[in-house]
């Protein structure tokens, strides 16, 4: 423990490594620390490790303690939530959380299956401002209920992406912006070591979306992202390998190729457990940029003869600004979040049936998506 606790301050700072370790522990002596009173606005639905260490960690960080009510079926979660940073009250459900008058902004990090539902809940409730954790949806039924009623009500939803809104990827957007023409097609590649989730995790039940719902999104929206810096493609080509049919969301590799030439290769490897966490490794190449990104703590970029490094302490994936999306103007486009959704349910529905190789029109299935969800809109 000691020697994880010291290679994650090399990576993650005291602070954010203090954090870590208190919502490992949730003792009811480690709190977060002062902070000047500030209106009561913020509540959030689901009071595990990410909600403790990510989400409550960079609003109190950034804006202050604004922290109205939490909530989670684990009542300790709950009340260890509340002690550390400062929660007005522990709501004793959802329906009470929501109705509370000064609520402004919702944020739901609780398990995969019930984002969708909690997120309608909080629209019927007339709540305008809602951040939902990845996956924003886990079946076609639960995205397309969201959009409906997210059209129907004028809310603003925000997803948990965070790895668009990382230093890295934003200092390679700027690189490609300033090259100022189209250069062709993307190539990217990434490599990730998971963590090893046992059979009995509940990431594990059905109802979940395995992990393509669970990690591999987060590798399939950033390359959504990326398209966007161009043009989006209207079809993309899938191939699967998989090294385990009982366990196909495991150890897994997902090829992509669009109708404009682009190349994505995302493995998934979970043999061992990470010691310092999730490891990424991404490649990149798009005309004359081509760039490596280590686990987010540093980036390498070429353009032709010119090279350019940047490292980051703390390392950064984009959390603090994915968090803050609700306090910030300028976010990236939510048509964004839908094409990379409608993505990644295909693949997950691929992995479920150990399916090898598919081809979706997502043009297609975007403007269908919107017409049934009864946005104005269309597909651009």
């Amino acid at each position: 423990m000691l020697k994880k606790v010291i290679r994650f301050a090399k990576i993650y700072g005291l602070r954010r490594t203090y954090v870590k370790v208190a919502g490992r522990l949730r003792k009811p002596w480690m709190k977060s620390g002062f902070s000047l009173p500030r209106k009561k606005t913020v509540s959030t639905i689901g009071c595990g490790q990410f909600a403790f260490s990510t989400i409550s960690y960079f609003i109190k960080q950034q804006k202050g303690n604004l922290f109205l009510a939490c909530y989670d079926i684990d009542n300790s979660n709950a009340r260890s939530l509340k002690t550390f940073y400062g929660y007005s009250t522990i709501a004793e459900s959802v329906d009470q959380l929501l109705s509370m008058q000064d609520l402004e902004t919702v944020y739901i990090a609780s398990n995969h299956f019930s984002h969708t539902s909690y997120a309608i809940q909080a629209m019927e409730k007339g709540i305008k401002s809602i951040y939902i954790e990845k996956p924003i949806s886990v079946t076609q039924q639960q995205f397309q209920a969201l959009l409906t009623e997210k059209n129907k009500t004028g809310a603003t939803l925000y997803a948990g992406y965070n790895r668009p809104y990382s230093r890295a990827i934003q200092r390679l957007k700027k690189v490609v912006d300033a090259q100022q023409t189209n250069q062709g097609a993307f190539t990217l590649t990434y490599f990730i070591s998971g963590h090893v989730i046992p059979t009995d995790h509940w990431y594990r039940e059905e109802q979940e979306g395995t992990r393509i719902c669970g990690n591999m999104g987060h590798w399939l929206d950033l390359s959504i992202h990326i398209f966007a810096w161009r043009e989006m493609p209207t079809t993309f080509s899938i191939d699967i390998s998989y090294s385990n049919d009982n366990e196909p969301d495991d150890n897994i590799s997902v090829n992509i190729t669009s109708n404009l030439g682009d190349l994505v290769t995302i493995i998934l490897t979970a043999r061992s457990e990470p010691f310092e966490g999730i490891n990424e490794s991404i490649n990149f190449q798009y005309g004359d940029v081509i760039a490596k990104i280590d686990d987010f703590r540093s980036i390498d970029i070429w353009v032709k003869e010119k090279r350019s490094k940047k490292r980051f302490f703390p390392k950064d994936v984009g959390h603090q600004r994915a968090v803050l999306q609700p306090f910030v103007k300028e976010n990236r486009n939510w048509e964004e979040i839908e094409i990379s959704t409608l993505l990644m349910l295909h693949i997950t529905e691929m992995v479920k049936n150990l399916t090898k190789s598919t081809t979706i029109n997502i043009k297609e299935a975007h403007q269908r998506l919107l017409q049934n969800s009864g946005a104005i809109k269309t597909y651009n």
